[in-house]
């Protein structure tokens, strides 16, 4: 296995199971002990490597000043919690399990505790609707009830507009430019020197929540297809490669003579958020930020062409299937139905747990010229903002590159490398296509701030109607009302958060 991929497989047995020995063990007093073991045990096996690329993670460091010390004070945060997926441990966890990721997250909340002398409160955990409500009665209340608020993105974005939260680079300690924020995201993020939601690796939910391409081996090698690791590798994995390897693939498996989903595809998808992750994927200009104010920018070519090539492939073509639910076209996969299939990252340990015929891709690219593969994260994933009622903002941005530093070295490896690598791919192809997919996520402005308003969800709505409705008809008519919306976008971050 090509160690500049992954982390020294020493290091994670070591981690897995020291930590693993804390669970089994009394945590209250060991976990100093093993937290610090396990911390030494990954030093010196990255190290001992050069050509390890979690190496050079050791020597990164959040730069907070020695001493620091908050007297015990409370962190308290509110979680929003979809789908039963990760982020309802984003922040807190209450013990080591015995599972990898797990006892890394409960190591970083001993150690960030200990090392700045405050105490992370379990999150309270709402759905979305009723997290919204609830920051709402509590800031305008002034009630400094919560230090960080992890939301939604789509209904943090929502929140963002009636003023509820501080600036993040107004917040002390932080620092932006450190490795365990997506640089692109708090590029994306930002505007006129105003953040409001932030990105980290601190929530796993982030990884988690990242959409992908699944394929099924056996059918790929039933029809003879060629490598498509290699396709991704050479940069030819298109829309276009994607409809040519699905042609031919369509069965009518139990001879009724119609397309249902007892039948076999070249490709599955429901019209949702699976299908919205193409305009990201290829590198489709929503917005203009560059003036420092959000533009429309949605009115291109690009935008045109990817309606039609996607109106073709999804309703021109027998070879595709247009499931009702997302469950639905996941069923189809599970039960070996389907060659290739848009999903989140995050499905490798729920839904696919037991499959073992599946390999992994990027989401394709508009055409061979685009500079690389990107996706984007489902918006039920989470963005944390300090509410305006938040006082001990010194404290929280400590936290923050505490918890950021730890993530960065310890639970992003754990995660990435033992349950995404080694127990979420059933290849090492798979696992060099998600270092591939990671690297190219992508938060967007005109995602998080759409509030429905703009066209993020423009090929959602148009391929809703079988793409009977040209995206051209569409865009003008809801241009007056994007324009307006993005108006009032703009004057709250003209406010700077204060």
């Amino acid at each position: 296995m090509n160690q500049k991929t992954r982390f020294g497989a020493a290091a994670l047995l070591t981690v897995l199971l020291l930590t693993t020995a804390v669970s089994c063990g009394d945590a209250a007093d060991t976990t100093n002990d093993t937290t610090d073991a396990a911390t030494k045990a990954v030093t010196e096996a990255a190290t001992a490597d050069p050509d390890d690329p979690y190496a050079a993670r050791m020597n990164v460091s959040a730069g907070l000043p020695e001493g620091l010390d908050f007297g015990g004070a409370h962190l308290r945060s509110m979680v929003n919690d979809t789908n039963d997926n990760v982020m309802a441990n984003d922040i807190y966890i209450d013990q080591a399990t015995g599972e990898i990721v797990d006892d890394a997250l409960y190591n970083r909340r001993v150690y960030v505790e200990e090392l700045l002398n405050v105490v992370i409160d379990p999150s309270e955990i709402f759905s979305h609707t009723q997290a919204s409500s609830n920051i709402r009665k509590s800031v305008n209340a002034g009630d400094d009830a919560y230090d960080l608020y992890l939301e939604h993105m789509i209904q943090a974005g929502i929140d963002t507009l009636e003023g509820l939260f501080r600036n993040w680079y107004d917040i002390p300690h932080t620092d932006f430019t450190h490795p365990w924020y997506p640089q692109d995201s708090i590029k994306n993020i930002t505007l006129d020197g105003t953040m409001y939601l932030l990105l980290s690796d601190v929530m796993l939910s982030s990884f988690h929540n990242t959409y992908c391409y699944y394929f099924n081996r056996k059918i790929a090698a039933d029809y003879d297809l060629p490598d498509v690791y290699d396709i991704v590798r050479n940069g030819q994995w298109t829309l276009d490669k994607v409809s040519e390897l699905t042609k031919g693939v369509y069965k009518d498996v139990n001879g009724d003579g119609t397309h249902d989903a007892d039948d076999q595809y070249g490709y599955a998808t429901s019209i949702d958020s699976n299908v919205v992750t193409y305009f990201w994927a290829f590198d489709v200009p929503l917005l203009d930020l560059s003036s420092g104010k959000p533009v429309l920018a949605a009115n291109n070519e690009r935008a045109v062409n990817t309606v039609t090539k996607l109106d073709d492939f999804f309703f021109k073509n027998e070879n595709t299937f247009i499931a009702s639910l997302w469950t639905d076209f996941i069923d189809m996969f599970v039960a070996e139905k389907v060659l290739f299939i848009p999903r989140c990252v995050g499905e490798t340990q729920t839904f696919f747990r037991e499959m073992e015929n599946y390999g992994m891709l990027p989401f394709p690219k508009y055409d061979e010229a685009q500079d690389g593969y990107y996706t984007m994260l489902d918006g039920c994933s989470p963005l944390i903002a300090v509410p305006k009622t938040a006082q001990n903002v010194e404290m929280i941005g400590a936290v923050m590159e505490a918890m950021g530093e730890y993530s960065y070295k310890y639970v992003v490896p754990a995660y990435y490398d033992m349950t995404l690598k080694v127990k979420g791919t059933r290849d090492e192809n798979s696992i060099e296509m998600l270092d591939i997919t990671f690297a190219g996520r992508v938060v967007d402005f005109a995602f998080v701030y759409d509030n429905w308003k703009g066209y993020a969800f423009a090929l959602q709505n148009v391929l809703k109607k079988n793409g009977s409705q040209e995206y051209s008809s569409y865009y003008k008519s809801n241009e007056k009302k994007a324009i307006s919306h993005f108006e009032k976008v703009y004057e709250q971050f003209q406010e700077g958060g204060e």
